[in-house]
């Protein structure tokens, strides 16, 4: 009710949580439309953050879109650093000017002020000799809503057989390198030590089996983007999106590890979950300019590890008898140089519930 009050008064950080809530079904079932309506009414008054939900969004509707485009250089002369960054990335891969200089250096020392994980990568971008004009008059909304009737970005490609026992699948470019970027640009400002679940007191501990940072997208830590992000990898996964938990964002340093370990409960805890056992795991690579880190399946022997984007899907339990399944031991290997950053679902049987 408050927020309602609140989008009423105009307020756009209302606006923008309460489209959050209404595609994520937070407060019953979801509505995209809603939630794509409230974004447009922010954008349409400027709101920095509300333009790059909607330039991302057109870029999974239309790939190389000219008006996503638009979308992110206007949000970025606004202010918005993670638009910013997104312009700086797509100038260093494609050599177009897209901003002026002043603007890059603006947002160069933004990143540089938050402490940008990724601010290395656009360090040397320069605006060029070309003239850059800002972008005028209004975004064209009424193509916007025609493109985003529905969540975009869904097709998910048919992965590749890894191995049968345990069963590992891999899916090629699952995310863009752009969304894969946003995701560590997000998740970076969230990071805390890591922590495993005691079998014993069932409570969350620091332990050193497990030494990485994780970030965990709690629902008001949410946008639109990552709840399309999150429709496409339960397509992956092949099981409805109310069976996964919050996406973790983990990020290792050097030395760093996540020994062997089980993703499934102990039965006795799944017993007692409201939302049973995790059945299924999702990993996507973020970044691949590090060195070690592989995804080591002990008993299969496979050391995995894949290009940005990339994805590995694999069962923690019997298909059909639902049985954890010990096969699935698996370890995050050190990494010995650079950083490395992964996307990590899971996936209940039920629900889930926290």
């Amino acid at each position: 009710e408050r927020l309602e009050r609140a989008v009423g008064l105009g307020g756009n950080t209302a606006r923008r949580l309460l489209a959050t809530l209404s595609a994520t079904g937070v407060f019953g079932e979801r509505n995209w439309t809603r939630a794509l309506n409230l974004t447009i009414e922010a954008a349409k008054t400027h709101d920095w953050q509300a333009l790059r939900h909607l330039a991302l969004l057109v870029e999974m509707a239309a790939p190389g879109s000219a008006l996503s485009e638009d979308l992110l250089l206007r949000a970025g002369l606004l202010g918005d650093g993670l638009s910013g960054f997104a312009i700086l990335r797509r100038q260093a891969l494609t050599g177009r000017t897209l901003a002026p200089e002043r603007a890059f250096a603006a947002w160069r020392g933004g990143m540089e002020k938050i402490r940008h994980p990724l601010a290395a990568r656009v360090a040397e971008v320069t605006a060029g000799q070309a003239a850059v004009k800002a972008p005028e008059g209004h975004p064209e909304f009424d193509r916007i809503e025609e493109l985003l009737r529905e969540p975009p970005g869904l097709a998910v490609g048919a992965p590749s057989a890894v191995c049968d026992r345990p069963y590992i699948r891999r899916f090629d470019k699952l995310l863009s390198v752009e969304e894969c970027e946003y995701i560590i640009g997000l998740a970076s400002r969230l990071l805390v030590p890591a922590s495993v679940i005691d079998g014993s007191s069932e409570q969350s501990k620091r332990t050193g089996e497990r030494t990485n940072s994780v970030a965990v997208f709690w629902p008001m830590h949410q946008d639109i983007v990552l709840h399309a992000i999150d429709l496409r990898l339960a397509k992956a996964a092949g099981l409805p999106l109310a069976h996964g938990e919050m996406m973790n964002v983990l990020m290792y340093r050097p030395g760093e590890e996540y020994r062997a370990h089980f993703d499934f409960f102990a039965p006795e805890i799944a017993a007692a979950e409201r939302s049973g056992q995790r059945i299924r795991t999702l990993l996507v690579y973020l970044n691949d300019d590090f060195a070690g880190g592989e995804t080591h399946f002990v008993t299969a022997n496979a050391k995995l590890k894949g290009g940005a984007g990339d994805a590995i899907l694999f069962h923690n339990c019997d298909g059909s008898t639902g049985v954890p399944d010990r096969s699935a031991l698996h370890a995050g290997l050190p990494v010995t140089s650079g950083q490395k950053w992964l996307a990590s679902k899971w996936f209940r049987e039920k629900t889930f519930t926290v």
